[in-house]
């Protein structure tokens, strides 16, 4: 009888097991970009250039097609033109985006008479129940699709 077996089994699986050796596997996906499809492009990049310091970057398409916007880490948010209905989606469908501080972001909302609310859709309230600290607000592009906003970056 081998009495080393059984450690070299644990040993073994220690070493190749993520979850034993407490390895977390490696991402095998990013994001890329989001696509939205809007009504008035030219008033969706200026929003989004006002709001979030945005800057646009070349689209390999002709003059008339998606244009493209560079938020950090290489995410890309593609605005595409030729939308003609309302947008109807609820508050839980949306993209978030991380800034190192709300209180910007309140007085540009303030000074276009822009509304905001938490998730539960209580007007000008500041959702501030995550256990880690971050607040954050929901609101709603020009074409209506809601963009949570939180202070993520402030760590």
């Amino acid at each position: 009888m081998n009495l080393h077996a059984p450690l070299f089994a644990v040993s073994f699986l220690a070493l190749t097991s993520p979850v034993l050796a407490q390895d977390k596997p490696a991402p095998v996906a990013r994001l890329d970009h989001v696509g939205i499809w809007v009504a008035d492009q030219q008033k969706s990049i200026d929003f989004y250039r006002a709001m979030f310091g945005l800057n646009e970057i070349p689209a390999p398409f002709p003059p008339g097609g998606p244009r493209w916007m560079q938020l950090a880490n290489g995410v890309e948010l593609h605005i595409q033109p030729g939308r003609d209905a309302p947008v109807t989606q609820p508050r839980r469908v949306h993209m978030a985006i991380a800034v190192a501080s709300l209180d910007p972001i309140l007085t540009q909302l303030k000074a276009r008479g822009q509304s905001w609310s938490d998730v539960a859709g209580n007007p000008g309230a500041i959702q501030n129940m995550r256990t880690d600290g971050i607040r954050q607000i929901f609101l709603q592009d020009p074409d209506g699709y809601w963009i949570e906003v939180n202070d993520a970056l402030k760590r």
